[in-house]
C-alpha cells in the first residue's frame, strides 16, 4: 500500500461524503480526486522537476496538490512560509525545486527562482491524469520531502518514505481507534510533520471530515468546534494555552470532543491541570520528530500517566542509551533512540548528518534525553544541546520550567543555561507573565527556592511582555540565549 492506493480508495469509497470544509466551502471525496488528477495533468511534464513545492495555507487546495503531485509519480515539498526569505530560498535551492502550487498571497516570497509557478485562484485546466498513467509508488519510495524548521541552523530534508507515513499512522489508528465518523480540526500549518500525518493522511486514510483554519483564533477554534462537532484535536501548549484562556471567559458547547493531544514541545503542568476543569476531556501529551515522521509516543485516555509523553506507539521500539551507546535500565535517564517502519530514510542529500543520526542497524538518535518507567512510559527530560552543565551536574531546563510555570502569575516561561566563572553554567529565565499581572523577581525565586534545589534555581530573570516563537509555535530558546530577541522587558514588571 501507499499514499496513493489509500487516497484513491478513500475516495471511491467516500466519494460523496464530506472531506474538507475550508474558508472557502465544503468538498467531498470525490471532489478531492478530480482536483488531484487535475493537478497531477499539470505536473506530469519533465519539466517541472522531480520535487515539487507546495506553499499554501490550510485548505482544500494543499492536500489535493499533495496528493496530485503523489500521483504524478513526484515528491511533494511542503514549504513553510513562516521560514525567512534567506532560508526559504536555501529549501527550495536544496531540494532543486523548479515548481510551485501557491497562491498569490505567497508569490512575493518566491522571487524569480521558480519556473513554473500554480496559482490556485486560478482556473486550471479541466483536463485530468488519465487513471492509467497514475503511479502508485512502491512503499519504501520517498513520499515526501519535510524541512526541519532550522532555527538552529540551514533546515535539512528529511525525506519520509509511502512506508514511514502509514506505519506511523497505523500505530496512531489502533492507538486512537479513529474512523471515518471522526472530525477532525486542523489548525497546525500542514508544512509540519505533526499537522501533515494527523490533520491531513490520517483523516484520508480513514475517510474522516477534515475541518482547516487558515488562521489560529481561540474563539475561532471554540467556535468551529461547536459548530461542526469536532471530535479531535491535534495542537501544541501554546496553542492550549490560549484556548484555555478563551474558553474560561466563553461559553461553547464541546462535548463532541473526545480526544485533545499535545505535541511538539513539553507541556507545561499548570495547562495540563487546567484543561480537564475546562474541557470535557483530559489533555493527552504525545511525543515525537519529523525524523519518525511524526509520532513515537503518546498517552491516551484510557492509558495516560500525566506528566509523561506516553508508551511508545505497539510498532515503534525505544531504548535510553547513555553517551557510550550502552542502554541504560529502567528509570535512568540517557539519551532516546527510536526504531521502527517510521524512521525517516535519510536527510536529503545529507549522507555524514544521515550516518551520525541513524546507526547501521536502524535506531534514531533523537537528540532528547529521557527515561522509561516500569509501567513502559517514557518521560521527557530535556534535549541533549539544551543540557545546563552546573558545576559538572546535568541540569535539564525542562524540570525548571515545569516549576516557574505553575506560578500563578507565570503565563509562559524559557530557561536557557549562560555561562559562569563560578559554575561553568547557570540557568537564566525568560518569563511572560499573565494579562495585567505584576510580579518581581525576588517573587519568582523565592517560589523556586522552595522547589528546587538550590543550584537548579536561576541566576537571573527577564520579564518580556511576550516571549519569540518560530514557524511551529515553539519558543526560540536560541533566540533568548543569543540576546537577539529585542522585545520589550523589565526587570522588575
Amino acid at each position: 500500500m501507499t499514499l496513493v492506493n489509500t487516497f484513491l480508495h478513500t475516495c471511491k469509497k467516500y466519494a460523496r461524503k464530506t472531506a474538507v470544509i475550508d474558508q472557502n466551502g465544503a468538498y467531498c471525496y470525490e471532489d478531492l480526486r478530480q482536483e488531484a488528477l487535475r493537478y497531477a495533468e499539470e505536473v506530469s511534464s519533465g519539466g517541472t522537476g522531480n520535487n515539487i513545492g507546495i506553499l499554501l495555507l490550510n485548505g482544500k487546495e494543499f492536500v489535493t496538490a499533495f496528493y496530485g503531485i503523489l500521483i504524478a509519480g513526484k515528491t511533494p515539498v511542503p514549504l513553510n512560509f513562516l521560514l525567512s526569505p534567506a532560508q526559504l530560498l536555501y529549501v527550495i535551492r536544496d531540494a532543486e525545486i523548479e515548481t510551485v502550487f501557491t497562491c498569490n498571497l505567497f508569490v512575493p516570497h518566491l522571487g524569480k527562482q521558480i519556473k513554473h509557478i500554480f496559482l490556485t485562484e486560478e482556473k486550471h485546466s479541466g483536463t485530468l491524469l488519465n487513471e492509467g498513467s497514475i503511479t502508485y509508488g512502491e512503499e519504501e519510495e520517498q513520499a515526501a520531502m519535510l524541512y526541519t524548521s532550522g532555527t538552529n541552523a540551514n533546515p535539512k530534508g528529511v525525506i519520509l518514505t509511502h512506508n514511514n507515513f502509514l506505519s506511523n499512522l497505523e500505530g496512531c489508528m489502533h492507538a486512537f481507534h479513529f474512523t471515518e465518523k471522526d472530525i477532525l480540526l486542523g489548525i497546525l500549518p500542514l508544512f509540519h510533520t505533526y499537522a501533515l500525518t494527523t490533520t491531513l493522511i490520517l483523516p484520508v486514510c480513514v475517510g474522516a471530515t477534515m475541518i482547516y483554519l487558515t488562521r489560529f483564533s481561540g474563539a475561532k477554534v471554540l467556535e468551529m468546534i461547536e459548530k461542526y462537532k469536532v471530535t479531535s484535536l491535534f495542537a501544541i501548549p501554546s496553542m492550549y494555552r490560549v484556548l484555555l484562556r478563551t474558553a474560561e471567559s466563553t461559553r461553547h458547547d464541546l462535548h463532541t470532543l473526545r480526544l485533545c493531544t499535545s505535541g511538539g514541545e513539553p507541556l507545561p503542568g499548570d495547562v495540563l491541570e487546567a484543561f480537564s476543569k475546562v474541557f470535557p476531556v483530559p489533555l493527552t501529551e504525545g511525543y515525537g520528530l519529523t525524523e519518525a515522521t511524526a509520532i513515537v509516543s503518546v498517552n491516551l485516555p484510557e492509558k495516560c500517566r500525566p506528566g509523561s509523553i506516553g508508551p511508545p506507539l505497539d510498532n515503534i521500539e525505544v531504548r535510553i542509551v547513555n553517551d557510550n551507546g550502552e542502554e541504560q535500565p529502567v528509570g535512568r535517564e540517557g539519551e532516546i533512540w527510536v526504531k521502527g517502519p517510521n524512521v525517516m530514510k535519510g536527510y536529503h542529500k545529507l549522507p555524514k548528518e544521515t550516518a551520525e543520526t541513524i546507526t547501521p542497524d536502524r535506531w534514531l538518535k533523537t537528540g532528547d534525553y529521557g527515561k522509561l518507567d516500569k509501567e513502559g512510559f517514557l518521560w521527557i527530560t530535556g534535549r541533549k544541546k539544551e543540557l545546563i552543565i552546573i558545576s559538572g551536574e546535568n541540569v535539564s531546563p525542562t524540570e525548571i520550567e515545569h516549576v516557574i510555570s505553575r506560578h500563578e502569575k507565570v503565563f509562559e516561561v524559557a530557561v536557557v543555561g549562560v555561562p559562569d566563572k563560578v559554575r561553568g553554567e547557570v540557568p537564566k529565565a525568560f518569563i511572560a507573565l499573565r494579562e495585567h499581572a505584576t510580579c518581581t523577581e525576588d517573587e519568582i525565586r523565592d517560589y523556586c527556592m522552595s522547589r528546587l534545589p538550590h543550584y537548579k534555581v536561576p541566576k537571573y530573570f527577564v520579564f518580556h511582555k511576550e516571549l519569540p516563537h518560530g514557524p511551529t509555535g515553539k519558543i526560540l530558546k536560541r533566540a533568548l540565549k543569543e540576546e537577539k530577541f529585542s522585545g520589550p522587558a523589565n526587570q522588575n514588571v
